[in-house]
């Protein structure tokens, strides 16, 4: 593994110097802050750094969103910034399911999709968190796209493992 980026960035959760300095965690307690090898202090780090800058548990990060057909407004930013509310997103004329209430911060955001065309998120608060630790909404995407599969596999494995000791 590199020791680090171009950019001074540093170990698997690639921190800067000081990032480091005022995130990065001993996971396992061994006494140091390993984020090259120690993957309890690697997850540990990041997950102080999204707790640090505002993550909300039990919160949604993004969903899928349809929208309108005669949509008239204008193409999503992509903006680091939450423009919008889940409301005004909704008026826009973006068809989305959420539990948050209609003035919770919210954006819509647009990307290319496999096979051409668009494809239409509409990103919440934990969303601009995790474009703090990488200031791309498409890292922001993918890497929340990456924990939805480990997530679903997660519970598929649990499931299986329920289902065997059953019987």
């Amino acid at each position: 593994m590199a020791l680090g980026s171009y950019a001074g960035a540093m170990g698997a959760g690639q921190f800067i110097p000081s990032s480091y300095r005022a995130y990065a965690v001993d996971g396992d307690a061994d006494g140091k802050r390993d984020l090259w090898s120690n993957w309890s202090d690697v997850l540990g780090s990041v997950a102080n750094y999204f707790a640090e800058h505002g993550w909300r548990a039990g919160e949604p990060v993004m969903q899928p969103a349809v929208r309108a057909e005669r949509f008239e407004g204008p193409e999503p930013s992509n903006s680091l910034d939450l423009d919008g509310t889940v409301g005004s997103v909704s008026q826009m004329g973006y068809a989305f399911s959420t539990t948050l209430p209609t003035n919770a911060p919210a954006a819509a955001y647009s990307f290319e999709a496999e096979g051409g065309g668009s494809e239409y998120w509409v990103g919440y608060h934990n969303f601009r968190v995790v474009t703090r630790y990488n200031r791309s909404t498409k890292y922001a995407l993918a890497a929340h796209q990456l924990a939805q599969a480990v997530r679903g596999r997660y519970v598929a494995a649990l499931a299986s493992n329920v289902g065997s000791a059953a019987e």
